[in-house]
């Protein structure tokens, strides 16, 4: 079989030069013994043999391939750990349920679709039918539902066996089932009078998808990565240097844990190389992150943009210095070399998505593509060294145009018609079929295909089958199941208020049957429920006032029901007359310096100005209607929020706020407070990120709620107060109560001294407590 890289016998010692020196070092230093080499390979079936731990063939050079690129050729799949990315997973025999993840906020994201039922005939069902046959999308244990509220008291049996069960005045009975996709199932409901009932199948077992463990020993995918008593297979005939991330880099034999936590390409590419040659196979990964190729790997065809900076074309540079390297100490890498020489018998390249950012360097991509395989050839001394270019796959089919363009410059280099200089030397692979979804994955991150093992693999795979094509060798295509080509989806319409309304009954079974007790019983949430239920102090204060039970309330909110909502209790204090007072401390704090609630010194006679017989129009204060506020010394608002979510920052001050720090107070007639109800006093106008300064409140004198810094990043959206606990009822037994707070204009953003703002008003809120399973 001809090969078409250099065959090298000898190298120098280690290259100890920098990147600029080594760049002109010249491989004509090394001993070439030839250009061609008849080798023993095999053909490569679809599906890999079994690992058989024995060596490479010592005798013969070894077989060394480049692998090169962005953070995705770095590797990015994730061996274990993944978890659903789903809280919950339902499927309903209504065909008309919406489909589609259901987001709700601090619960989660859940997946309800339709499921495939069928009438006795075999027929779709599209209406309630008592007996016919259903069908699973993914294999699992469930949970059967059936009816909601008066149409639950019946009974429902699936494959012959009792799946469910309810009768008059008691709690459901479920039994547990196992089913699995591409298989139809009987089912029969009896019990019922009428139209018989909706059901849906709630999934138990949400495992985790897309990791390595979950591909091949949970699905049977790629069974030669597994040895007789399921553990990692490890290739003793392929070894792996990592050229580029590790000062002198690391080395490990082919196995996919060499890496730790992720891999990358190079597993599928070794072991379809690893079976095609009988000689030692090198794999020198000289790849890293967030790279472009019209900067960072910049070939030297291509030109110097921005000649004086030492980071353009530097990977090229390292890439280069990372061969050269490796292959001078491979003795020291390769266990058991014994002076046999090796081969630079290939280059393999992924990479794409940092060159998406610039209009220029898309329509650059093809161009540079060319150079890098030429100046590589050259500068490694392969002038004919078999190159494979993985086309990036980011969305599959329903791929972003800038991204398509540069697929399709990555697919020309291996077009002989367009590139008939590269013909039986450079072969280009389509990986959008190997593109897996979210819902399949560990983790939503596009850009790193969503962490998806199965993805890595199948790109290593096909690279590797590529490979062997180009060196004249057979190998079949690996199968996989089919995968959907759609259309981008066309611009979703926003629903009218009827839709809307159709859609939450369709889905309220779901929820209040399904999804509000499971988060009911969820042991993570409990302790949180039950001490809300019993206003109970929580064991860490925090500014914010959301908890468990207001995300159990966006449960009920998605179902559309708002009987559990905050609402004003009491008159709204937002349009009250307050008593306030603004001064400047002699406490003084650079204006760039953040976090400046503080203590401070009040004006003489104003130290107790919260307690409820403190003499506020005696001590010189002015009365004035909230929001108390200003933006650069005017009454202007700082957002854009209105009186809903516990914010209203865009509502125009009404009192100007003009110094460091405000004090607010008032006596308010406050009605009794409500069993099965709780409470909340809410401070408004700065609850986005990075807005607003710490706060104190005071209800008859006694501090309720304080928070000495704003609203940090990630943290906005928020309302920030005082919850009134259990300890706290006894002030509001109905009659006069006196507020009080104070807060602290904000003058600095990110270190940097901005123009003062502030907005402040309080006002208090009550809840009506949901259901919470006790």
């Amino acid at each position: 079989m001809r090969m078409h890289g250099r065959i090298i016998e000898s190298a120098p010692t280690r290259v100890e030069m920098n990147i600029r020196n080594i760049f002109i070092t010249a491989l004509s230093t090394l001993v070439l013994i030839g250009t061609s080499l008849s080798v023993s390979a095999k053909d490569i079936p679809a599906q890999l043999p079994a690992i058989d731990r024995k060596p490479g063939d010592s005798a013969k050079p070894v077989k060394v391939y480049i692998l090169s690129g962005q953070s995705n050729m770095v590797g990015m799949g994730t061996l274990s750990g993944a978890r659903n990315s789903y809280t919950g997973i339902y499927f309903s025999s209504d065909p008309e349920i919406p489909a589609g993840p259901l987001d709700i906020w601090q619960v989660g994201r859940f997946k309800i679709a339709p499921l495939a039922v069928f009438k006795p005939d075999g027929s779709p069902a599209p209406e309630p039918v008592a007996q016919g046959f259903l069908e699973v999308p993914e294999r699992g244990i469930y949970q059967v539902h059936c009816g909601s509220g008066e149409t639950s008291f019946v009974s429902m049996a699936v494959a012959g066996k009792p799946a469910y069960s309810r009768a008059a005045g008691s709690k459901p009975v479920r039994q547990e089932i196992t089913l699995e996709p591409g298989r139809r199932y009987s089912f029969a409901i009896t019990g019922f009078t009428g139209e018989a009932p909706r059901f849906w199948l709630q999934k138990l077992d949400l495992l985790g998808n897309g990791d390595l463990e979950a591909v091949v020993k949970h699905e049977g995918m790629f069974p030669w990565l597994l040895d007789g008593e399921s553990n990692w297979t490890t290739r003793q005939d392929v070894w792996l240097q990592e050229a580029r991330l590790t000062p002198g880099g690391t080395g490990s034999p082919l196995i996919p844990t060499w890496n730790t936590k992720t891999f990358g390409p190079e597993i599928g590419f070794g072991h379809v190389l690893g079976t095609f040659h009988d000689e030692t196979v090198l794999l020198i990964k000289t790849a890293q992150g967030n790279r472009s190729l019209a900067y960072d790997f910049r070939p030297p065809s291509s030109g110097r943009n921005d000649p004086a900076s030492e980071y353009e074309s530097a990977e090229y540079k390292l890439t280069i210095q990372g061969v050269r390297e490796t292959l001078a100490k491979i003795d020291r890498i390769v266990p058991g070399y014994q002076g046999q020489g090796f081969e630079l018998a290939g280059f393999v390249w992924w990479q794409g998505h940092k060159d998406s950012f610039a209009e220029k360097d898309i329509a650059d991509y093809e161009t540079n593509l060319v150079n890098l395989i030429n100046d590589l050839r050259k500068d490694l001394n392969a002038p004919k060294m078999p190159v494979v270019v993985a086309g990036v796959g980011f969305g599959g089919h329903n791929m972003d145009p800038k991204f398509r363009r540069i697929m399709d410059a990555q697919m020309a280099v291996g077009d002989p018609a367009k590139h008939p200089e590269f013909a039986g030397t450079v072969a280009s692979v389509d990986t959008r079929d190997f593109w897996r979804e979210v819902d399949e994955s560990p983790k939503s991150e596009d850009y790193h295909y969503n962490r998806n093992a199965e993805t890595y693999l199948r790109v290593g795979d096909a690279l590797g089958r590529a490979m062997v094509g180009l060196l004249g060798g057979k190998a079949e295509p690996l199968p996989q199941p089919p995968r959907p080509k759609a259309a981008p989806p066309a611009p979703a319409l926003e629903p009218t208020e009827a839709e809307k309304a159709a859609a939450r009954a369709k889905l309220a079974p779901v929820i209040l049957d399904g999804i509000a007790p499971a988060f009911l019983a969820n042991p993570q949430n409990q302790p949180a429920l039950t001490a809300a239920a019993k206003g109970e102090h929580p064991q860490r204060p925090d500014q914010f006032l959301r908890d468990s039970v207001d995300s159990l309330v966006n449960i009920y909110n998605a179902a559309g029901i708002h009987d559990y909502d905050w609402k004003v209790f009491g008159s709204d204090l937002r349009d009250a007359e307050w008593d306030f007072f603004s001064f400047d401390p002699p406490e003084a704090q650079p204006k760039e310096k953040a976090n400046r609630y503080r203590k401070v010194t009040c004006p003489a006679g104003m130290e107790n100005w919260f307690a409820p017989d403190f003499d506020a129009p005696k001590a010189g204060w002015r009365t004035g209607l909230p929001p108390f506020g200003q933006l650069d010394g005017k009454p202007e608002p700082l957002g854009e929020c209105g009186r809903t979510g516990g914010c209203g920052c865009g509502e125009k001050p009404r009192t100007l706020w003009d110094k460091e720090v405000i004090m607010i107070r008032g006596s308010f007639d406050i009605p009794p407070l409500k069993e099965g109800h709780r409470y909340r006093l809410v401070l408004g106008g700065s609850n986005h990120v990075m807005s607003g300064e710490g706060y104190a409140i005071h209800v008859n004198g006694k501090l309720i709620a304080e928070s000495k810094v704003g609203v940090p990043n990630r943290a906005g959206g928020q309302p920030r107060g005082g919850h009134v606990y259990a300890d706290l009822r006894g002030e509001f037994k109905g009659g006069k109560v006196t507020l009080a707070a104070t807060g602290f204009l904000q003058f600095s953003k990110k270190g940097a001294e901005i123009p003062p703002g502030g907005h402040l008003t309080v006002w208090i809120e009550e809840q009506k407590l949901p259901p919470l399973g006790r």
